[in-house]
């Protein structure tokens, strides 16, 4: 095990949670290329916060239907040889403030940065935050994490494994889980009160690492999938970027428009979150990303 110099205290990342979703889907609100200076202003609220924990931040910009967007990129590198990638996207559908979707995993990106900056890590960590993650951007080459992964293709960086983060806010004990086909509620749990750990085959043994360190390290119910790319909304989020590009990425996610009605709708609000949950979640990763 790495002796820890930062110790996890949940009060506090609870509070910087709420602090970060507050900022980005109260104070800021919808986040895409037709709302004027949101992007912008979401971005420099990123990089102010990563610029604080001590890391430099750098800004991967490019041109989207005529206006300037950026992906911002941190970096800490570690004691042995290898990458991993931990990201999530800040934009939002327009009429969204978007605090689950996707608010609570870039306040989750944040926190991890802060909670790793003072520690030792094996691998390098790359934090990224993408623009242009939701329509009419997904799946082109204007998506954020699509133009990420093909520069470090074209320059034939290789990756142990990207971590997509993708909702990690909504959380109920009531018998609201849906599933992609009939019968998976045999098998999975009918309440949305856990977190989930997806990936396609080709990046198997990262889905079944991160589950186990997530379940040891944290008191969240955890589960996992390992599927076909295109099975059931698994390539829905930034993670499709880097499969697209031949990488292993897995998606941690609470599930999205199969748990939370309040998905791609004005009422995807901060009051919706449960932050203790998200808290877990964040101890979990953060204590296994320390193993790897």
């Amino acid at each position: 095990m790495i002796k820890e110099i930062r110790p996890f205290q949940k009060q506090m990342v609870m509070e910087n949670l709420y602090r970060h979703v507050e900022f980005l889907s109260v104070k800021v609100g919808d986040r895409h290329l037709w709302k004027e200076g949101s992007l912008s202003n979401t971005a420099n609220y990123i990089e102010s916060i990563l610029t604080t924990h001590g890391y430099a931040v750098h800004r991967q910009s490019y041109s989207c239907y005529g206006k300037n967007v950026s992906n911002l990129i941190a970096e800490k590198t570690g004691t042995n040889r290898g990458i991993m990638i931990l990201g999530a996207h800040y934009d939002t559908v327009p009429g969204t403030p978007g605090a689950d979707d996707n608010a609570s995993a870039v306040a989750g990106l944040l926190e991890l940065a802060r909670l790793l900056k003072e520690n030792s890590n094996q691998k390098t960590l790359v934090f990224v935050a993408f623009v242009n993650e939701e329509p009419p951007c997904f799946g082109s080459y204007n998506m954020g994490s699509m133009v990420y992964a093909k520069h470090l293709k074209d320059r034939g960086i290789s990756l142990d494994v990207m971590i997509s983060l993708e909702m990690i806010g909504y959380f109920s004990k009531e018998p609201i889980q849906t599933y992609p086909i009939p019968g998976m509620d045999f098998f999975y749990p009918k309440t949305g009160d856990f977190i989930g750990v997806v990936g396609n085959f080709h990046s198997y043994r990262y889905v079944s690492f991160f589950k186990k360190g997530i379940k040891r390290h944290s008191s969240i119910n955890t589960r996992s999938l390992t599927a076909p790319e295109f099975f059931g909304g698994i390539n829905l989020s930034d993670n499709y970027s880097f499969w697209h590009h031949g990488y292993r990425a897995i998606m941690i996610t609470d599930s999205s428009f199969f748990r939370n009605r309040n998905y791609h709708q004005e009422s995807d609000t901060i009051d919706t979150l449960n932050f203790e949950s998200m808290a877990e979640v964040v101890k979990g990763l953060y204590h296994t990303l320390l193993e790897f």
